[in-house]
């Protein structure tokens, strides 16, 4: 034999892994002599050649033993070479059988119904030695790239399996941080010192940044808080759930909102004024590159009278009983942005049965079915339409109105608010 021959028929390119059985050949003619002839040249080639009689012997052996490789008359008795294609192709499923049809046939006709049963490719009658090889290689490297891709499907099977069993725990993960974030979240409406209270916090994911709270800060005095770490996620709810822990209801001695001092009251210290140790406290040693904007309110049941500091956040709105919104704040800096800032702090008095609305940008950003932002003007047209309503229905009645406006895709990022309300008489 040629050297070019035996060096095509070996099949492949330099240090590519031969496919599983791909050297193994099952050649099928009724005509003895023709299996002699090329069963004689095949092994000469380094195939392990089986020889079949008959189409039905062919298929049974193919069931039996699995060969990737099958040279075949087209003419023969019982099941003819695209019969045996066909059920070949019916019994197939990931390993594929790269058949190639002996035929003296050359009509175009012949071509399709060939191709049509399952038939890799053709060989004409006399088989030319040169051609075989050829034909034979290069069915071996089809054979040897569809075991790659299967291999490459497999390995991706597992990859998507580990990511999916990986998707599931954090989904559990996530789960329970979300229920431990709502866990220190304050009820959702409450009568303290005197106020009506409302809470909304609705995280854009499993957790969120936002957090809200409030708590008696004295006879007839509340303090109330709305918070908007930067960012989303695990990280901003982690960061916003410790910043609540300043101001535990239930821990005056660990509430940042007052100063102790040795044998004397607590005293309860100015918003601007917390809100700089805020700043400190969190600059102090940090480790990450958050930062978060806040709104801070003390308000007096007696007089009315509202102190509260912005940091960044959006201005706070008031809602009077006729459904009249204006808005007050100074905007301010974030917290946590710079050491030694100054926070200024904006007076504002609440006649009976108005509300002070604090509440974060995610409110003021939810898109509309169009596309459009909400903003200022949008938010006081839903707090006007919602002055009649019971103090414990103005925010949930907020939320589903923006669910109505623009659906819960409008909303990109964390919704909260803190509602306060003096009551009128």
């Amino acid at each position: 034999m040629r050297p070019e021959i035996a060096e095509r028929s070996r099949g492949g390119h330099a240090g590519e892994p031969e496919p599983e059985g791909a050297g193994r050949l099952l050649l099928v003619d009724d005509s003895a002599t023709q299996r002699i002839l090329l069963a004689s040249r095949l092994r000469r080639w380094g195939y392990d050649v089986t020889e079949a009689a008959d189409g039905a012997e062919a298929l049974a052996r193919i069931e039996r033993e699995g060969f990737r490789l099958v040279l075949s008359d087209w003419v023969m008795p019982g099941l003819s070479g695209p019969e045996l294609c066909r059920a070949i192709r019916r019994r197939e499923t990931d390993q594929h059988a790269y058949v190639i049809l002996l035929t003296s046939r050359q009509e175009k006709s012949d071509v399709s119904e060939g191709l049509g049963a399952g038939a890799d490719d053709f060989l004409s009658k006399p088989v030319d030695e040169g051609e075989l090889a050829a034909r034979l290689t290069a069915g071996r490297r089809v054979l040897a790239l569809q075991e790659r891709l299967i291999g490459q499907r497999e390995e991706m099977t597992r990859a998507y399996r580990a990511l999916r069993a990986l998707h599931d725990r954090l989904d559990r993960d996530l789960a329970v941080a979300a229920g431990l974030q709502r866990a220190v979240l304050p009820p959702a409406f409450a009568q303290v010192a005197g106020f009506r209270v409302g809470a909304l916090c609705r995280p854009q994911g499993h957790v969120g940044g936002d957090h809200v709270g409030y708590f008696a800060a004295g006879e007839g005095t509340l303090g109330a808080y709305s918070i908007d770490v930067s960012g989303h996620g695990v990280a901003s709810a982690l960061l916003a759930i410790r910043l609540a822990q300043h101001f535990d209801p239930g821990s005056p001695d660990g509430n940042l909102a007052f100063e102790h001092a040795p044998g004397e009251a607590p005293r309860l210290r100015p918003p601007a004024e917390v809100m700089a140790e805020l700043n400190e406290r969190f600059l102090s040693g940090r480790r990450h590159d958050l930062y978060f904007t806040m709104a801070y309110a003390v308000a007096e049941h007696g007089s009315g009278w509202v102190r509260m500091c912005q940091a960044g956040h959006p201005a706070a709105a008031v809602v009077a009983p006729d459904g009249r919104v204006r808005f007050a704040g100074d905007g301010g800096p974030p917290v946590g942005l710079l050491p030694g800032m100054t926070f200024t702090e904006t007076r504002l008095r609440l006649a009976p049965g108005d509300r002070l609305v604090l509440h974060s940008d995610g409110i003021t950003e939810a898109r509309a079915a169009d596309g459009s932002l909400l903003e200022t003007d949008g938010l006081a047209h839903l707090l006007g339409a919602g002055a009649a309503l019971p103090a414990e229905a103005v925010l949930p009645d907020l939320l589903a109105r923006l669910e109505a406006r623009g659906g819960p895709e409008g909303f990109e990022d964390d919704l909260s608010a803190v509602l306060i309300e003096r009551p009128a008489g």
